[in-house]
């Protein structure tokens, strides 16, 4: 179990990847990656969709492992593996179950050479042209429920950052255990650019580990 749980890692932890996102506006958060590892990239989503276990979703792929289970965020609703509520409550659903089940821990990673690129703007913009208000709170309890569930989760969470965290891609690690990032690991958190108030309890956790100046 040991050994399959350092292999994961060391795929989704510390793989030399090359990648250079850019184009972070204060109009616009739209990261575009131009990968010259295209074809690893390719590859490894190939790889992990043939090995996945029974546990079957449309913006992740959950792989039950030897002692524990692994997650990674593999988004098609959305770009750059970020958050909409869909993803969320893939996500969500996938830790419920490892917490009813024999797993000691979950290894949380992402595949590409992205890890989060936080909240998913444009599928939330498009949403509120109709009613704003009812829109509005639907988003914040959605983002409520999926900060809780990393709280509430009985076990470790150990997450593998292998490429940008941003927003609320990065303000959930320090609601894990354990977090291993490697030499592409980046992270951000553009609130006051994009007007937005600290989310993932961040106002709290970012202080208590980096000190109140920071």
């Amino acid at each position: 179990g040991t050994s399959t749980f350092m292999e994961a890692l060391a795929t989704n932890g510390t793989t030399n990847i090359q990648t250079s996102v850019t184009g972070v506006t204060a109009s616009k958060r739209r990261f575009i990656d131009d990968r010259r590892d295209q074809p690893f990239d390719k590859r490894l989503r190939f790889s992990v969709r043939q090995t996945e276990s029974a546990y079957r979703y449309r913006d992740i792929v959950v792989r039950k492992q030897d002692g524990f289970t692994h997650i990674l965020l593999s988004t098609k609703s959305s770009e750059n593996n970020s958050l909409n509520p869909e993803v969320m409550k893939e996500v969500q659903s996938a830790l419920n179950t490892a917490a009813a089940d024999d797993s000691k821990l979950v290894l949380f990673s992402a595949v590409g050479s992205i890890f989060c690129c936080g909240l998913d703007f444009i599928y939330f913009i498009r949403r509120l042209t109709d009613d704003r208000k009812k829109e509005s709170t639907k988003m914040a309890e959605a983002i409520r429920n999926f900060v809780n569930t990393f709280i509430q989760f009985k076990k470790p969470i150990i997450v593998a950052v292998n490429g940008p965290a941003i927003g609320l891609g990065a303000s959930i690690l320090p609601l894990c255990d354990v977090v291993w990032a490697n030499e592409k690991a980046w992270f951000q958190t553009p609130y006051t650019t994009f007007g937005q108030s600290p989310d993932g309890c961040s106002s709290l956790t970012f202080p208590r580990i980096m000190g109140l100046a920071s």
